[in-house]
């Protein structure tokens, strides 16, 4: 019996060595800033660290061995994680530096910046895999509202830029001029169209002078905006004139037999001002 007891303290004393570098791997493994698990060839876990444990609300390490992913939270991406470990095992490539989606305890998503490496045993053969992944959705978070704020930047740049574009200016209290200046495509022909109207309603004008000097070129579409324009005014009691008709311009609407519809023409800006104050309107 004396003899038993002495060779199991002498196992004992041996092992020792062991347990302690155990205990030190498992500390290292537990404060590395990165979550840690480790699979079998059919991705069964196998274990893990403490801070994959807490993270997916699992109480200890030992509680993971001999689940699956579907036995996890994630359970909806399991067939993802899986063709992973496959993919990494049966090529016997890591997979570093991805990411991926996942779902977190209070049931929004989330992201982990995932790394897979396969494990040799002694003959050189791949018996396991094993990952690492670090939490990314504060980062993800941080970048979505980053875009988010430069795309409302932006659409705050494009609104300020289109209502310079098509400037609706109060001459008199009934009288309104929109200078125009630039090529006149169909997104700000709907654009003038819009300004015109709220500004006719919010200002209660009786004449707006659209002022096309520096439109370069006048063709059929702008003519048919310009059309539009004037007949959709009118239903709001109100009259267009055109002012900045040159000889190239007159020249180009009598070619393409545009019928201006009534509306009233001259020549300069400053002659439809006249016109529009004198006839008081």
């Amino acid at each position: 019996m004396l003899a038993l007891r002495q060779r199991v303290a002498a196992l004992e004393q041996e092992l020792a060595p062991l347990r302690r570098t155990r205990e030190l791997l498992q500390r290292v493994m537990d404060n590395i800033p990165q979550a840690v698990f480790w699979k079998d060839r059919d991705s069964v876990f196998l274990g893990c660290n403490e801070r994959f444990a807490r993270h997916n609300g699992v109480a200890s390490p030992e509680e993971i061995i001999g689940k699956t992913d579907r036995d996890m939270p994630w359970a909806e991406f399991a067939d993802l994680y899986r063709a992973d470990d496959r993919r990494v095992m049966e090529t016997d490539t890591a997979k570093l530096n991805y990411e991926e989606p996942v779902p977190l305890p209070d049931g929004s998503e989330g992201w982990i910046r995932t790394s897979k490496v396969p494990l040799h045993d002694d003959a050189d053969a791949v018996f396991a895999v094993l990952g690492m992944y670090e939490d990314i959705t504060v980062i993800k978070r941080a970048e979505a509202e980053r875009l988010r704020l430069k795309e409302e930047v932006i659409q705050a740049q494009a609104d300020i830029l289109a209502e310079l574009s098509t400037p609706l200016i109060p001459i008199t209290d009934v009288v309104m001029v929109m200078p125009m200046i630039g090529k006149i495509d169909a997104r700000r022909a709907q654009q003038m169209l819009d300004t015109l109207l709220s500004g006719i309603a919010a200002n209660r004008a009786r004449t707006v002078i659209l002022d096309i000097t520096g439109v370069p070129v006048v063709d059929a579409q702008v003519a048919s905006a310009l059309v539009r324009a004037a007949s959709a005014v009118r239903l709001l009691g109100a009259e267009v004139m055109l002012a900045g008709i040159r000889p190239e311009v007159a020249r180009t609407l009598v070619d393409l037999g545009i019928d201006l519809g009534g509306i009233l023409t001259c020549s300069t800006l400053q002659r439809g001002v006249a016109l529009a104050m004198a006839a008081g309107r």
